[in-house]
């Protein structure tokens, strides 16, 4: 359906994202791109594309093609080597970027996301240069500037109380929740954190709050709220292939781990919606300055977006 409408549309330009890996990916039907490129890899959807860095990294390869130029960002080591074999297997020219200086600004923040603008720079130079069309500098340099991407480090004031601050980032890997962890503490904070935390199906909770709490760890938590990914005003936001768990076993679990990991006793709240979340956050802690950051799941994140903001 989406090849059909960009070939009826008539675009310039497509960009395709894989879905999940690439080897096997309904997105290899596109034989001759014009140029690849492979963003940061992590552990996950191991069981569609493996436990060990090196093996996801074989499905990531998929989508290079023979002779097609192929950019990386920097990967761990048994990625790159991967990457590479497959790279000179194909006779594709590969290259790795490096984080674009400082002096860049960035729309979407975080010191990660230097290495995202680098790669999305070489594709916009590799296909100006491939294909005739002109992209300017300034053109890429005004594109990272004002890119925004909704759910990703994204921070935005409550348009019910100016007091309340959400900071909501979909990170659910260990990477990724790591850097959201970074970039939550950049910030300039009040002594009042609140984190509202829900996992991605199937990922280790315990892996994840634990990276969370040691990037976070100078961030001074009051309370922290539990919820299944789940809102009360949208039926599709209940996924019918996952067993409803009305007695909320998985948040019970979670705040079991949270205790474990986190010595200090502050009040835990364990919840049936993200509405019900955000009620209670807005009603009992939002009578002072407060930042509430937002993680684990990019179904987490969407909802809070429509439930706090209003909007995604």
């Amino acid at each position: 359906m989406a090849f059909h409408t960009f070939l009826n549309e008539n675009v310039d330009v497509a960009i395709i994202e894989v879905g999940i890996g690439g080897q096997y990916d309904s997105t290899n039907i596109i034989r001759k791109p014009v140029v690849c490129g492979i963003a940061s890899l992590g552990i996950d959807h191991q069981t569609s594309l493996g436990a060990t860095i090196d093996k996801i990294a074989w499905h990531k390869a998929g989508i290079i093609k023979p002779g097609v130029p192929v950019f990386s960002v920097p990967q761990p080591l048994d990625a790159l080597d991967v990457i590479r074999q497959r790279a000179t297997q194909a006779a594709a020219p590969l290259q790795i970027v490096t984080p674009l200086s400082d002096s860049q600004i960035l729309g979407i923040p975080g010191i990660h996301q230097r290495t995202n603008a680098a790669l999305a720079t070489a594709l916009c130079n590799t296909f100006s240069q491939r294909t005739g069309h002109i992209i300017t500098s300034k053109c890429i340099t005004d594109g990272l500037k004002y890119a925004q991407l909704a759910g990703r480090s994204q921070r935005f004031i409550s348009p019910r109380n100016t007091k309340l601050t959400w900071f909501v980032d979909g990170a659910h890997t260990i990477e990724s929740i790591n850097a959201c962890g970074e970039w939550f503490l950049s910030m300039e904070h009040s002594s009042r954190c609140l984190l509202l935390f829900n996992p991605a199906k199937d990922r280790d909770s315990k892996e994840l709050l634990t990276t969370l709490l040691e990037a976070t760890k100078k961030c001074q938590w009051i309370a922290v709220v539990f919820c299944p990914n789940i809102t009360d005003s949208r039926s599709d936001s209940i996924n019918k292939g996952m067993p409803e768990d009305i007695n909320l076993t998985t948040q019970h679990d979670i705040a079991s781990v949270w205790k474990s990991l986190y010595p200090e006793i502050i009040p835990q709240h364990i919840v049936p919606s993200i509405n019900k979340a955000v009620e209670l956050v807005e009603a009992n802690y939002a009578d002072a300055p407060l930042h509430v950051l937002v993680t684990g799941s990019m179904h987490l994140v969407g909802g809070v977006l429509d439930i706090a903001k209003g909007s995604i």
